[in-house]
């Protein structure tokens, strides 16, 4: 279980990275669409990612 959400903290740190650069990179004013999409889907990704660690603590407190 250790392993596993080692693993998870390490994406979740590069997914957050990825999504500074997003935010701070510029984009095209007058078709911003592909931009938003690709943050949203990045912030998406972060989310599911801190929610993952949480249910892995959730399951790994319960089981001691």
């Amino acid at each position: 279980m250790k392993e596993l959400l080692h693993h998870n903290k390490c994406l979740l740190t590069v997914a957050n990275n990825k999504l500074k650069l997003l935010i701070e990179t510029d984009y095209d004013k007058n078709y911003p669409g592909p931009y938003f999409e690709m943050v949203d889907k990045q912030l998406d990704y972060v989310n599911t990612l801190k929610e993952r660690i949480k249910l892995i603590n959730e399951k790994t407190n319960d089981s001691r």
